[in-house]
């Protein structure tokens, strides 16, 4: 390892060889046993006996990534034993998010019952829906990962529920996806087969080959990229890059996703993720999962679709954001501690992302919300609501901010960083300044707001090596919510070929001799700092393939005029 890698690593905690060999090198033997999830042993036995027994078994997924890939996992899966499964994803347009009322009846009505209802990503708050179900003649499966009710009574009596979040479950990790859990379930599953006889060690799947979906709904939904998410999604992106499945190599080549280098989990997160997305977000999200499932013949078509889709998603985000920049603009000039947005046309499928526009530009905590929603069915009839979509900073639990205003809601759900809510219209006033009171009593980690810098580069000898810094950097991958990208910082630097690309600011520096292009991202009104004298500069490493060339680039990460820095004292 480059000294500057060792240094990295040491300051990240991972002081010695014997501790830092296996946050390098993870090994998917290290993964927790299934058993250790609560309700797992429950779940594996209802499923086993529905196979025996030919009943049929349905699918309730979610229309995000996360949803799509876990309901995907699940029903590839099932098919290799010989089940085919009904799956169904709810439309983001017209449906409520996760398991309704609704939903639940339709699919009552495709199968022969008694049947079994798993869901994925969902159900953890839905106890009158799963009751519901049972009515009908549903066993009920639940698997889930976002935060559980508070209160035990409303935590649905389902036949089995399945959540690292739930009391009293020993699983090491409770940060894991949707998908994570439904993997942890069909790794337990595969175990019961072979135990029966069903399968042999030599006839059952290998279940490497469902981590490129755990991969992509982990990073997607934000997940932490340590311990057990680190072992699934290094792994799940070395599957990616193999391009076994046929929807994701289709995707990966619209993309260019992996050509001349590694797939990283940032490939994810901006290239192959909002495509998945797009089509859940215009109410689509059956084109998804048909692309992860289809087995060749329909793959180019439909990843075509899902480009398309994107970029229409692009146009529908761009027509709101202007807006939602200047309602953010005034509430921060009011005060505000958080970003509660409204416009009553704005499309339902884009604000989840303008809220962590939001997020990026402003450093609040960001509710958006769109009037374009049908009504809400309550037991006094059907009300007039708005639809919202939340995404936090680090330090502040948004889902626990929405607890404390839970008076005010209809209905929500999520995790830290992120949420989805209904709030009756005529309320949404008094809801934007609880919610705004809410937040500014809440204790939050000051440390991890603002850019943190890994490492001062006192000397251009600190980064002698750049290529071997570089090769350092991609074994510490993934990086992501949890092991954030290293930034470095130089000081007194004079950019060069300093110009703007739209919105975006082109440049390049000398580090170590050589000299390597540089672009600071919505940084264009900083050209004048930039021209005008040395500077210091804060930055990502990133290593380029064009044309099947490989190279350096540098992406700015702040930009400041020169001024004292204290850093902490170097380890020798």
């Amino acid at each position: 390892m480059p000294q500057l890698i060792a240094e990295l690593l040491y300051r990240r905690g991972w002081t010695s060889p014997e501790k830092a060999g296996p946050f390098l090198s993870p090994q998917l033997a290290e993964l927790p046993s299934p058993a250790t999830l609560k309700g797992l042993d429950a779940a594996v036995e209802i499923l086993t006996e529905t196979i025996q027994a030919g009943h049929q078994v349905v699918i309730h997924g979610d229309y995000d990534v996360d949803g799509i890939t876990a309901t995907v996992l699940l029903t590839d899966f099932l098919a290799k034993l010989g089940v085919e499964a009904i799956w169904h994803l709810p439309n983001r347009l017209t449906d409520d998010y996760g398991l309704t009322m609704q939903s639940v009846a339709a699919l009552a009505e495709k199968v022969d019952m008694p049947a079994l209802l798993i869901t994925v990503d969902c159900g953890v708050t839905s106890a009158a829906e799963v009751a519901y179900a049972q009515q009908l003649g549903f066993q009920v499966i639940i698997t889930d990962h976002h935060q559980p009710p508070s209160e035990v009574t409303k935590i649905p009596q389902a036949d089995a529920v399945i959540n690292p979040r739930q009391r009293d479950c020993p699983f090491p990790s409770k940060d894991i996806s949707g998908v994570g859990v439904a993997f942890f379930l069909i790794m337990a599953l595969r175990r019961t087969m072979v135990e029966q006889g069903i399968w042999t060690k030599e006839t059952m799947p290998n279940l490497r080959d469902f981590l490129d979906l755990v991969a992509l709904g982990t990073v997607a939904d934000v997940m932490p990229l340590t311990g057990v998410n680190r072992l699934l999604v290094k792994a799940g992106l070395e599957v990616i890059a193999e391009q076994g499945r046929p929807g994701i190599r289709t995707l990966c080549k619209i993309t260019r996703t992996g050509l001349g280098s590694q797939v990283t989990a940032e490939n994810i997160a901006f290239q192959l993720a909002p495509r998945i997305n797009a089509a859940g977000r215009l109410g689509k999200p059956q084109l998804a999962a048909a692309l992860l499932l289809s087995q060749g013949k329909t793959a180019t078509h439909l990843a075509q679709e899902l480009d398309q889709a994107n970029l229409l998603r692009r146009e529908l985000e761009a027509a709101v954001l202007d807006e939602a920049v200047r309602q953010a603009q005034e509430q921060v000039n009011r005060g505000m501690e958080s970003l509660v947005l409204y416009g009553k046309n704005w499309h339902l499928g884009v604000i989840g992302i303008i809220a962590s526009r939001m997020v990026d530009r402003f450093h609040l905590p960001s509710l958006v919300f769109t009037g374009d929603t049908p009504p809400y069915p309550t037991q006094e009839g059907e009300v007039a609501v708005v639809k919202g979509s939340g995404r936090s900073v680090p330090g502040l639990d948004l889902h626990q901010a929405l607890e404390r205003c839970h008076e005010q809601i209809l209905r929500f759900g999520g995790h830290a960083m992120a949420a989805g809510l209904t709030v009756q219209e005529d309320a949404f006033e008094s809801f934007r300044t609880l919610f705004d009171q809410q937040v500014q009593k809440m204790e939050r980690d000051e440390q991890q707001q603002g850019i943190t810098v890994d490492i001062v580069l006192d000397h251009q000898e600190d980064i002698k090596d750049i290529q071997g810094v570089v090769a350092g950097l991609q074994r510490m991958e993934p990086f992501g919510e949890g092991n954030p990208e290293p930034v470095f910082l130089v000081r007194n630097v004079q950019l060069e070929e300093v110009h703007c690309l739209r919105e975006h600011l082109k440049f390049s520096l000398y580090l170590d001799e050589m000299q390597l292009g540089g672009i600071g991202f919505f940084m264009a009104e900083q050209e004048a700092l930039a021209v005008n004298g040395k500077v210091d500069l804060a930055f990502r490493l990133k290593e380029t393939c064009f044309r099947g060339r490989k190279g350096l680039d540098v992406h700015a990460v702040a930009i400041r005029p020169i001024r004292p820095v204290c850093a902490a004292p170097r380890e020798e």
